[in-house]
C-alpha cells in the first residue's frame, strides 16, 4: 500500500471515498439534521481526516453563503453553488472533499441508498 505521501489526490479522493461511503448512514444523519437546521448547504471534509478515521459531523457542514466563501475561483464558486442548489435534500448531500495533495478540492453529490 502506498504511504500518504505518495498517493495522488485521485487515489486519495477514492480512499476516503470508499471510507464515507461504507459510513453514509451516518452521513445521511448529518446531511438532514444540518438541512432541517441551517438550510442548503454542504459538508467540507479533509481526506486526510477521513483517512485518519475522523469522520464527518455537525461542524463539518456550512450553509451555502458560508461554503461558497471557503472558494476564490469564480468558476468553483458557479459550480458548487449550482450542485447546492440543485440537491435533492431526501435523496441526495453535497460536499467538498478536499485532499493534501495540493489542496485538489473535488465536489461530490452523495446519493442517499
Amino acid at each position: 500500500m502506498k504511504s500518504q505521501n505518495d498517493m495522488s489526490s485521485d487515489n486519495e479522493r477514492d480512499q476516503a471515498l470508499t471510507i464515507l461511503d461504507a459510513n453514509i448512514s451516518r452521513l445521511i444523519l448529518i446531511y438532514k439534521e444540518c438541512y432541517l437546521s441551517m438550510g442548503r448547504g454542504a459538508l467540507l471534509v479533509y481526506s486526510q481526516d477521513i483517512l485518519s478515521g475522523k469522520l464527518p459531523n455537525k461542524i463539518d457542514y456550512r450553509p451555502k453563503t458560508d461554503m461558497l466563501e471557503v472558494f476564490d475561483d469564480p468558476n468553483s464558486q458557479a459550480k458548487l453553488g449550482g450542485m447546492i442548489n440543485h440537491y435533492n435534500m431526501k435523496t441526495e448531500g453535497v460536499m467538498a472533499l478536499i485532499t493534501s495533495q495540493s489542496n485538489a478540492t473535488f465536489f461530490v453529490t452523495c446519493k442517499f441508498k
